[in-house]
């Protein structure tokens, strides 16, 4: 297509995730003219719903909203997706610090000291959390103490017992999707703060960040999104360069696409955003913080089998384990659905070793966890599926970006700060809810009113 007639629109919106989704329509409803280029064959971003057998569907990427995710919930109800409640009956499956298998109530007669105190650190977590401004928390009045720290580090310097300091360090890395000892003190609190919700989002419980689920997928979110852009979205256009000006932007893509605009919205993941070139260079700031900000590691295996037996011995499809490969687990059936689904969570450490193994092998260590927690039904799948995101090519990495030591204090403005006609949106840089869906949709309205605003 080199030497094509450039595609004229008023705003460019660089990827097709929620957060660039939302972003083009807002400024399609301004009565402006989108224009959303996805490096990618398909719409969705870090939202993948693919079909493990017929009538069963599985997410392969962001999979649950919770109670206070407002946005998301109006979003649903909008587009005609339907929500239903996460399965939660029955009791949990531990398996730590050399304890072997244990039921919930067996676990907590015999660590209660244990939770205890864990109790008290995130109570505690949720007082310091909440002296961190969400817009800015580069200006805590202790921002430079907690930034100069990993969360690891603080975790270590609480006197917590073995199994209380795991509980800890899993709860943890299921939120950021990286070991402790890689993220900023500060960055830990940000996340709990800006979420609004405290220790409770360490829990998958009422008020936490994993009550919900939508009927057919969370996949239909962009799909219908992407049927109300409709012609104003380009498939297969990897962006590589931006050049900017007070008058606009052409943006060049693989493959010689060429789009004009007077705004961009780039609505990617800051990582991702730092390997476009533009022209001018952006300040050293911004490439500096891009620098420092790495996407997670998270893979989730599905096994699918023909009932969900576990239900019947009163179990609720929850794993917590440190033997793993996987650390966590629940219960993934769809409602009406005879199939059985156990979803096993691979984060962090797990991600970047397991994610590495043949599928062969990867399969064969989560089926023996499965069936030390679940007895030999667990053994004989239906069907296995799994996703891992740092191998995909456009996404590099799940489920979101987190800073280490000093990078808030040093950088945290030029997260979301536009520089001249270019604006940030994606999940990362929201200021509610960051890291998640609710957040993707924040981002990408605070993008869009700002390039509105502005054009009019």
């Amino acid at each position: 297509m080199t030497g094509a007639t450039p595609r004229e629109a008023d705003v460019v919106v660089v990827g097709a995730g929620l957060s660039g989704l939302i972003a083009a329509r807002t400024v399609l409803a301004a009565g402006l003219r989108p224009l959303v280029l996805e490096a990618d064959d398909r719409v969705g971003g870090r939202i993948l719903t693919e079909e493990a057998l017929p009538g069963v569907s599985v997410e392969i990427g962001a999979q649950w909203i919770g109670d206070t995710h407002h946005r998301m919930f109006a979003l649903a109800d909008e587009l005609g997706v339907p929500t239903f409640p996460q399965y939660d009956e029955g009791e949990t499956s531990y398996e730590l610090v050399g304890s072997g298998v244990l039921r919930e109530r067996d676990f907590h007669a015999r660590f209660g000291a244990e939770l205890a105190e864990l109790e008290r650190v995130l109570r505690l977590l949720d007082e310091l959390a909440a002296e961190v401004p969400p817009e800015a928390p580069w200006l805590a009045p202790r921002a430079a103490q907690w930034d100069a720290i990993t969360a690891g580090a603080w975790y270590d310097g609480q006197g917590l017992s073995p199994v209380a300091r795991t509980l800890l360090e899993i709860c943890t890395v299921g939120i950021l999707s990286v070991p402790t000892v890689e993220v900023s003190f500060l960055h830990l609190l940000f996340t709990i703060q800006t979420c609004g919700v405290g220790a409770e989002l360490f829990a998958e419980s009422e008020g936490g960040a994993q009550t919900t689920r939508f009927v057919g997928g969370t996949g239909e979110i962009p799909r219908r999104l992407a049927a109300l852009i409709g012609e104003h979205i380009v498939l297969g256009a990897p962006v590589q360069l931006i050049e900017h000006g007070p008058d606009g932007v052409t943006v060049h893509c693989r493959g010689g696409l060429v789009a004009r605009a007077r705004r961009v919205i780039v609505a990617i993941s800051p990582a991702l955003a730092g390997r476009i070139m533009y022209d001018p260079p952006l300040p050293g700031r911004r490439d500096q913080l891009t620098q420092r900000l790495p996407n997670g590691a998270a893979m989730k295996a599905f096994f699918v089998y023909d009932e969900p037996f576990w239900r019947a011995e009163g179990l609720n499809g929850q794993v917590i384990s440190d033997l793993g490969p996987a650390r966590m687990s629940n219960d993934s059936c769809l409602p009406g659905a005879d199939h059985g689904v156990i979803l096993l969570f691979l984060e962090g450490a797990q991600a970047r070793r397991y994610g590495s193994w043949p599928e062969a092998e990867r399969r064969a260590a989560l089926t023996a966890e499965l069936v030390r927690h679940f007895g030999p039904r667990a053994a004989d799948p239906q069907c296995y599926v799994d996703g891992e995101w740092s191998e995909r090519q456009w996404t590099r990495g799940c489920y979101n970006a987190n800073f280490g030591p000093l990078g808030w204090t040093g950088y945290g403005p030029a997260l979301a700060e536009p520089i001249g006609v270019i604006h940030w949106a994606s999940t990362d840089t929201a200021t509610q809810w960051s890291a998640y869906l609710e957040g993707a949709v924040e981002a990408g309205e605070r993008a869009a009113r700002a390039v509105v605003a502005e054009l009019s």
